[in-house]
């Protein structure tokens, strides 16, 4: 069992790059990644609002307790090797604010950057969508 489980959007080219990046660095297997499209994250995770991880990365440790935005991403750098000094400066409370300020401001426009990825239209509903309170 692994000591996180992360939901991203994998709909998300942006979603997708920084999990593929987590991936590269956790050489010790202590984080699963999953897309929340996934049939299983529902099944696996009832306490993840669906809504709520289609605007800000979830990570879920083993006792069930649910990280968002970055929360989640202080709990994935306490897990990557040299990482650790960015989840602690990630967690100091001036800079969580600043910090949750900035990870919304990307979570609002990561389709924005992105739209050759949505020519679909499967990006669409996200557009002018404003993040929500991280909680």
């Amino acid at each position: 069992m692994s000591e996180l489980t992360v939901l991203f959007d994998g709909t998300c080219v942006l979603c997708r790059a920084s999990a593929a990046k987590v991936r590269r660095f956790d050489r010790h297997g202590r984080i699963e990644l999953l897309d929340l499209h996934d049939p299983e994250a529902p099944r696996r995770f009832p306490q993840v609002d669906r809504e709520k991880a289609m605007v800000w990365m979830q990570a879920v440790d083993p006792q069930g307790r649910v990280f968002s935005g970055v929360d989640a991403w202080a709990r994935i750098g306490l897990l990557l090797p040299g990482w650790k000094w960015v989840a602690w400066i990630l967690l100091v409370p001036g800079v969580r604010y600043v910090a949750g300020k900035f990870y919304a401001w990307i979570a609002r426009n990561r389709y924005r950057w992105n739209q050759e990825e949505c020519a679909d239209g499967a990006c669409a509903a996200h557009f002018g969508k404003a993040a929500g309170k991280q909680k």
